[in-house]
């Protein structure tokens, strides 16, 4: 029995479709995140499949995971390490006081931009599902569609814009499996003022501002060449006295100055 073109492609399509649930419909990004006053980010990323997903794949579950793993954008670096219980395996990512300029990717980005705190997570199908959508580009829609995301964000200051779920400092979004998503996660917070530099450490190391007076370096050649007057002054007085007792000391019998007369001479006998 034949089947028309459409059967056909509806067939194709129901596998391609039954080949995106077994890759992302146990897979799972949580991450938690707080941000510091001085710009820097503690917490944890964790990206996980289930194993009896993978190992229905690969017996190798770490080969099944990395394989899993390229239909998900870059993700801010930090010291990563393999995490693993009973039911799912996958990567933690754990970020120690990690500068916010280095916190970003094609799929987080938390930036600061004057005043204020812009964090965003896209939820783009065209970011996600990059290797299944090799053999069908409907897959990569699916893909997203299967997956899940739970995150939280704590700000240091007061949270003025956000599509998630508010509780006092702390924004947080849970996003499940086979549900519509939104087309990102956003949040926008107040930064707390940057610290200016202390005047009295650039006093004591003389790092004045450019354009300021060099009061320290006049002040220090004043000094010396009051130092070096006053030394100047004592030689030329010392040297006046020695003059003036050399020319007062009367010649001697032989016409020398000071010098004491020569001693007589015994006749020869």
């Amino acid at each position: 029995m034949k089947t028309g073109p459409g059967r056909g492609r509806a067939v194709r399509l129901a596998a391609c479709l039954a080949l995106v649930a077994l890759l992302a419909g146990c897979m799972q990004l949580h991450l938690g995140l707080t941000v510091n006053a001085d710009d820097t980010i503690d917490g944890q990323l964790l990206l996980t499949a289930e194993k009896s997903v993978l190992s229905s794949r690969n017996k190798n579950i770490a080969v099944a995971y990395a394989e899993l793993r390229e239909n998900i954008p870059s993700l801010p670096a930090g010291e990563e390490t393999v995490y693993e219980d009973g039911r799912y395996y996958g990567a933690q990512i754990t970020y120690r006081r990690t500068p916010l300029k280095d916190f970003t990717s094609a799929s987080v980005n938390l930036v600061r931009d004057g005043d204020l705190y812009r964090f965003s997570l896209p939820l783009d199908p065209k970011k996600y599902g990059g290797k299944v959508a090799e053999q069908n580009p409907q897959n990569q829609q699916a893909f997203m569609q299967l997956m899940s995301f739970e995150i939280s964000v704590t700000f240091p200051g007061r949270v003025i814009d956000t599509n998630g779920t508010l509780s006092g400092r702390s924004v947080s979004w849970k996003v499940v499996a086979n549900q519509p998503k939104p087309a990102e996660l956003r949040a926008i917070a107040e930064a707390p003022p940057r610290p200016t530099p202390s005047a009295t450490p650039a006093a004591a190391t003389g790092d004045d501002d450019p354009g300021s007076f060099p009061w320290l370096l006049v002040g220090g050649a004043v000094l010396v060449l009051l130092l070096a007057g006053g030394v100047v002054t004592v030689l030329l007085r010392r040297r006046g006295r020695t003059t003036a007792a050399t020319a007062s000391t009367p010649p001697g019998p032989t016409g020398t100055t000071g010098a004491p007369p020569p001693a007589d001479r015994p006749e020869p006998v």
